[in-house]
């Protein structure tokens, strides 16, 4: 009784001690629209129903305009809660078509109230790598650490951007958006 006792202790002090929290707002766009996220436009951005990653709905950036992002942001999410130096994993499902230098990206801002970033971050280093069938859904994990003043919350952009080419395209589908704090 006594080993069961100190197991359920330690099993308690471990899980208060390590607390996670998503910080995302409408990370799986089910609301039905963009809540939660600025609209960077480009082209056409909807929130459909076809083939999502979970749930009934997910986001697509349609961008077929040559030299343009189409972006999405949770823009100055967790102000209070977003601790400077702070471990943060950003997880997300992708899947689309690229074509003549179009590519898909997603950065990470630590945001200064009233203006500007402590830390600005392009997740994985360079375009995402997404699977070779449009239709199916990519899982992405980065975690990284918060800049050193996080006084203006978090940003998270995710983007469908074209090259020079006339022919360019990105067509993308983003859902399933956590930003989780540790």
């Amino acid at each position: 009784m006594m080993k069961k006792i100190t197991l359920l202790f330690a099993l308690l002090t471990f899980s208060l001690g390590y607390s996670q929290t998503d910080i995302a707002v409408n990370g799986g766009f089910e609301s039905g629209d963009f809540t939660g996220w600025t609209q960077f436009i480009s082209g056409t951005q909807n929130v459909v129903t076809t083939n999502p990653s979970e749930g009934t709905n997910c986001a697509e950036l349609n961008n077929n305009v040559p030299a343009s992002a189409s972006g999405i942001k949770n823009a100055n999410v967790g102000i209070g809660t977003a601790v400077a130096g702070q471990e943060v994993t950003i997880t997300f499902d992708a899947r689309g078509t690229t074509a003549a230098g179009g590519v898909a990206f997603a950065e990470l801002f630590s945001e200064i109230d009233p203006s500007g970033v402590s830390k600005s971050q392009i997740l994985g280093g360079g375009p995402l790598a997404l699977n070779a069938d449009p239709n199916v859904w990519k899982s992405f994990s980065f975690t990284t650490t918060l800049g050193p003043d996080v006084s203006g919350g978090v940003t998270l952009q995710l983007t469908a951007t074209t090259g020079g080419d006339g022919g360019s395209l990105a067509q993308l589908f983003y859902d399933n958006v956590k930003i989780t704090l540790t």
